[in-house]
């Protein structure tokens, strides 16, 4: 499904605050994995994780994704790959506060031109499936933590995205909300979701059902642990 190789990726390259985020990165994440990238605040973890959702381009290095090359994309084809396979949800959620958890929903969708009564019955079937039918039309300004995360994988699912890309997910949500949105991971990867998790939350990668652990440090692939 993805396979890096020998990725490395820089910021900033030949300035004074150059950075090498990931250094020579070879891994493989098999259909219906649920792998994580394991590691602490500056592995390049979420460094990764943006390479191989096609949010960002290698330095040098091959990033494959199905039997595609990646890498050196066009943006615009960069773009269609990015809508066509992933889902993507951010640590901080990056909901649009003064508009509805619906229209939330249905954002990255927008630019496809998918009519807008077909757009909502997707959203709402989505938002069903994750308990939220009774906060469709309301305000996300108004929802709780965990109603914000359920809106942010909603969101992610718009696209029937074939791979889920998270980052840090857990970061700021208490256990309860934390074990609710890892629930709903296990059971998408059950769909034949294909779930990939970057954290250096152990309650995520100490969950038995996490078949693949990428542990990094200093933008290194450490170890590459299989269950």
């Amino acid at each position: 499904m993805i396979k890096t190789e020998n990725v490395t990726k820089y910021f900033n390259r030949g300035k004074p605050d150059e950075v090498l985020a990931v250094n020579d990165a070879t891994i493989e994440i098999k259909k219906g994995d649920f792998a994580v990238f394991k590691g602490p605040s500056g592995s390049g973890k979420t460094t990764l994780l943006s390479l191989i959702g096609c949010m960002s381009r290698p330095t040098s290095g091959r990033v494959i994704v199905g039997d595609r090359d990646v890498s050196r994309l066009p943006e615009r084809f960069m773009t269609e790959v990015r809508r066509n396979i992933f889902g993507f949800i951010f640590q901080q959620f990056h909901l649009i506060k003064g508009i509805t958890v619906c229209d939330n929903v249905m954002l990255p969708l927008y630019p496809v031109g998918i009519k807008p009564s077909k757009l909502r019955e997707s959203a709402a079937l989505i938002l069903n499936n994750l308990g939220m039918s009774k906060r469709i039309d309301f305000p996300v300004q108004r929802l709780s933590g965990g109603e914000q995360q359920r809106t942010a994988i909603a969101r992610a699912l718009i696209n029937n995205p074939d791979v889920i890309l998270a980052d840090e997910p857990t970061a700021h949500l208490d256990t309860q909300i934390s074990e609710e949105f890892l629930t709903i991971m296990r059971n998408l990867q059950q769909q034949g979701k294909t779930i990939v998790i970057a954290t250096h939350d152990p309650l995520v990668y100490e969950k038995d059902y996490v078949n693949l652990i990428i542990e990094m440090r200093d933008g290194r692939v450490r170890e590459i642990m299989k269950n």
